[in-house]
């Protein structure tokens, strides 16, 4: 089994596997060198269609091939920076690359126990199906194991980064977002680090990152703002959550409601939607009145052709001064990102 780092961003497949999709959505083909903007790319009755008009047209596939050729290259880059570290480190010891891994890794990894595997047993019966334990118990043990052993290879790798200097050039390609001055923020407009999020209230995944949202809040409270975009995935309740949490913006609560709609559970019907508006005390009238109107369904629909001019194909997604993040992912990736744009604030004076 090969140990390497484990690449600190993660492919935008990977990604994608950790947000909710929208169907029919998918990258394009990979292309060869960018051609020239005013390139003829056909002609009609004499009259040409050029590849500016083209790029224009293909602007969001464009940026999220961009992303996943950053990706790709982040990857690999990361793997080969985790090489380099294990071999000075073994050559250090005066060890193999082989022998290193075994003891920092392989050696300090104890075997799953069996209160363990039968845990996860149980809390998996409603996938596992009528499948016995002793069928599934070596499936559940090696998948522990891999697990622990992944975790233990990204901890020793910190440890080894931590005391080499490593620094990383690559750079991250940045979409270009006109925030509309309406959308809801949170946060100072001068903050050094603004987020922008694309969600679907439907998404589960757009639900289990809101506790990652909410540390970054009270961690980088006066450092970040935090952006709010509906990107609706066509899902039967998306619309109406959308309207009603910008219903109640209109009564200054948008980001009790937006927690509330992440955080609280429920099937986001009209009574639900009334029931959440009325636990934070809301005027009951004008929210209904509003949900009624649509009078915010411009600014939502606005906001998801804006997602998909910028290649978004699921929620979550989010931009940290514009370098993209898809997908629930663990703080420390949120954290990566944004440190990295206070400390080039930094150096810019």
């Amino acid at each position: 089994m090969r140990y390497g780092l484990r690449s600190s961003l993660p492919l935008l497949a990977a990604a994608l596997a950790l947000g909710c999709a929208d169907a029919g959505k998918a990258a394009p083909p990979a292309s060869s060198a960018a051609p020239n903007a005013e390139e003829t790319a056909a002609e009609v009755g004499g009259r040409a269609i050029t590849m500016k008009e083209v790029d224009a047209r293909a602007a969001g596939g464009l940026q999220r091939l961009e992303q996943e050729r950053y990706e790709l290259r982040r990857q690999a880059l990361d793997e080969i920076v985790a090489e380099r570290l294990l071999d000075a480190e073994a050559a250090r010891r005066g060890v193999s690359r082989d022998a290193l891994v075994q003891a920092e890794v392989v050696s300090k990894v104890p075997a799953p126990t069996p209160e363990q595997v039968r845990m996860v047993y149980e809390r998996s019966r409603d996938r596992i199906g009528d499948r016995s334990f002793g069928e599934v118990a070596p499936q559940i043990e090696r998948s522990l194991r891999e697990q622990a052993l992944a975790e233990r290879q990204a901890q020793f790798h910190s440890e080894l980064r931590g005391a080499t200097a490593v620094t990383l050039k690559l750079t991250a390609p940045r979409a270009a977002l006109a925030v509309p001055a309406d959308a809801p923020a949170l946060g100072p407009a001068s903050a050094p680090v603004t987020i922008v999020g694309f969600l679907d209230y439907q998404c589960p995944y757009c639900h289990r990152a809101q506790a990652v949202v909410d540390r970054l809040v009270a961690q980088y409270q006066g450092k970040v703002r935090l952006v709010h975009q509906d990107f609706l995935l066509g899902r039967p309740r998306s619309l109406p959550a959308a309207r009603a949490a910008r219903c109640a913006g209109d009564q200054g609560r948008f980001w009790e409601y937006h927690r509330n709609l992440l955080v609280q559970p429920g099937d986001m019907s009209d009574a639900d939607l009334a029931a959440r508006a009325a636990a934070l005390s809301l005027d009951g009238g004008r929210f209904a009145s509003c949900l009624g109107s649509g009078r915010h369904d411009a600014a939502i629909e606005k906001a998801v052709n804006d997602g998909h001019a910028l290649g978004i194909t699921g929620t979550p997604t989010y931009f940290i001064n514009g370098r993209r993040l898809v997908g629930a992912q663990p703080f420390e990736q949120f954290q990566e990102l944004i440190e990295d744009e206070l400390s080039a604030r930094r150096s810019q004076g």
